[in-house]
């Protein structure tokens, strides 16, 4: 079992954890509805260690990277980052990732576990270029801060003063008392956030930095349970959990993670037929669920009268801003209504809903 050089940093806070994927991570800190409302309003600080970073190098990096994934590689430069699909044959979704654009390098983030799948499936196409790719996974401690005064505090304590004006994705480097740190903008909650890359020995000394901001009560440290009801009130899917091998990224709104005129990539054919001369099926797209019980992953949906099966369940979360049960999920097009009666069926139980355009939280 692996743990984040915070680990005992997180005992001390009161931290409470469980396994994810290889990892020992937070879960929370004694009340991940208090959390998640705290990110709402101020802002929460994430220890995101156990997230995949690859680093790709290499003279040829960019022509690979261009005829192999989905985002225009070309375009991408320092200190940009952009979304991308690794695709197959048929435009199904083998991973989903950030890529950030550095003067010699890019650095991927992606999903818990998937570093090593995209590393390998990536060598396939590898013949006689240039490029080096590196698991960087256990090398940095990725700490996250998320919320609404996120900038106020890494300005503040950071001295990044203009935060503020960066971009999605748009990442700094800095040097503090040494130590090389990266600072992306990146939203996992709805909210302004940053993610902070940051070598192990020095990960102790900047999260204490962070906490320690002038105004005591505006970070606290939040969990994954808090980070999971954030994130699905925000519409945001995560890769294995709400797409996988099975999705086409037209299905999922992933527009901003495809180059419709860089020419050929894996799975280009079939996302330009469905782009130019048709449309998807079915659709990713919210759900308010009746009652109290959470439908399990892979819920069925029917329509409103039980006839049809129409969809299933992706994720489903307690929403502390609306004090009910919201999901996640997939559903034929031709039902994607905003209010549209659903059934949702987990085992022998049949819970009503409706459709819902996301974000839920606007």
């Amino acid at each position: 079992m692996k743990r984040s050089p915070l680990y005992q940093l997180h005992i001390s806070l009161g931290g409470h954890f469980r396994q994810m994927d290889e990892w020992e991570i937070p879960a929370h800190y004694g009340d991940p509805v208090s959390e998640h409302l705290h990110v709402r309003e101020k802002a929460g600080i994430f220890d995101l260690s156990h997230r995949g970073k690859i680093r790709i190098s290499g003279k040829d990096r960019i022509p690979f990277l261009q005829r192999v994934l989905s985002q225009d590689m070309n375009k991408l430069k320092t200190p940009y980052g952009a979304p991308s699909t690794l695709l197959d044959n048929k435009g199904h979704m083998l991973a989903y990732m950030n890529i950030y654009a550095e003067p010699e390098s890019f650095i991927i983030d992606c999903e818990p576990g998937l570093s090593k799948k995209i590393i390998q499936i990536l060598d396939r196409y590898l013949f006689r270029e240039d490029v080096k790719m590196e698991d960087i996974t256990d090398s940095l401690v990725l700490i996250s801060v998320q919320g609404p005064i996120s900038g106020d505090i890494l300005s503040s304590t950071l001295g990044l003063v203009d935060i503020k004006k960066m971009e999605e994705l748009e990442h700094k480097g800095l040097r503090m008392e040494g130590t090389s740190i990266m600072v992306v903008k990146i939203s996992r909650t709805g909210e302004d956030g940053y993610d902070i890359y940051v070598p192990p020995e020095n990960a102790e000394d900047i999260y204490k930095r962070l906490l320690s901001w002038k105004d005591k009560d505006a970070l606290r440290p939040a969990g994954l349970d808090a980070l999971e009801s954030l994130r699905v009130e925000a519409g945001i899917p995560l890769y294995s959990v709400d797409m996988d091998e099975h999705i086409i990224p037209l299905e999922v709104d992933l527009d901003r993670a495809i180059s419709y005129d860089k020419g050929c990539y894996i799975g280009q054919e079939t996302i330009a037929r469905i782009k130019f001369r048709g449309h998807v099926n079915r659709v990713f797209t919210g759900f308010i669920i009746d009652g109290n019980t959470l439908p399990e992953r892979g819920s069925k949906i029917q329509d409103s009268n039980g006839e049809k099966e129409i969809g299933w369940i992706t994720s489903a979360t307690y929403s502390p801003i609306f004090q009910k049960i919201i999901a996640l999920g997939f559903i034929k097009r031709d039902f994607n209504q905003d209010g549209t009666g659903v059934l949702i069926k987990t085992g022998d139980l049949t819970t009503g809903g409706a459709v819902t355009d996301l974000p839920f939280i606007k």
